[in-house]
């Protein structure tokens, strides 16, 4: 995802510097917490989206990382 929002901003959009960060930071942040929120109620996925929280949120440290050494 942080790619295809680099490509379109720098490219499609025209953005650069600070902006272009931006844009790519909120694109490499975890995946959001309301899908264990409409998934506890329910009783249902609710392992899954717990899991998907954690791997993703272990995982954006790496791509934050990478994004503002590539970008900023």
């Amino acid at each position: 995802m942080p790619l295809i929002v680099w490509v379109l901003g720098r490219f499609i959009f025209g953005l650069e510097g600070q902006r272009l960060l931006a844009s790519v930071i909120m694109a490499a942040l975890p995946t959001a917490q309301n899908v264990f929120l409409f998934a506890s109620p329910y009783g249902r996925g609710m392992t899954v989206a717990r899991d998907v929280i954690l791997c993703t949120t272990v995982l954006s440290v790496g791509a934050l990382l990478a994004v503002a050494w590539l970008v900023g």
